[in-house]
């Protein structure tokens, strides 16, 4: 029986770069954009914990209740999935994974939408929230 061949795990995951957001191309449609800056624009640098809470209309000012909740449903799934972030380190390639948001919650009853950004990405999300306007980072994030 062939010997089995020893795993190393890296005790560190590799350094985010500063422009994380950039390099993974994002590709946001018209709510997830909206609905991922409102939410960073609550975040400060005194942020103990990254979280958010936004009622329907501060995302889609227009439309009844049962619209606004299908359309941020929609929009929350896409937004839970984990960003990809590829690269090549000492000529190997290399693939991570990592969640934009520990939880989000959104809720028909109380009208409301909240959530916790992952505490991980908490300096690229903070240079994000620091360095553009809402309306920037919106038209930054839409699909291409």
């Amino acid at each position: 029986m062939p010997a089995k061949k020893a795993i190393t795990l890296n005790a560190e995951p590799p350094a985010l770069p500063s422009d994380l957001f950039i390099g993974c191309s994002l590709d946001f449609e018209q709510v997830e954009a909206r609905l991922f800056t409102v939410a960073l624009g609550q975040l400060t640098n005194n942020s103990q914990r990254l979280a958010f809470q936004l009622s329907f209309g501060d995302v889609l000012p227009d439309g009844n209740v049962d619209d606004q909740f299908n359309r941020l449903d929609k929009a929350q799934k896409r937004l839970m999935q984990p960003l990809k972030y590829e690269g090549l380190r000492l000529g190997k390639r290399f693939s991570h994974r990592i969640p934009l948001f520990t939880e989000m919650n959104i809720d028909q009853d109380t009208g409301l939408v909240t959530g916790v950004f992952n505490d991980y990405l908490r300096e690229q999300l903070l240079d994000l929230a620091a360095g553009y306007a809402p309306a920037q980072l919106e038209s930054l994030f839409l699909r291409r």
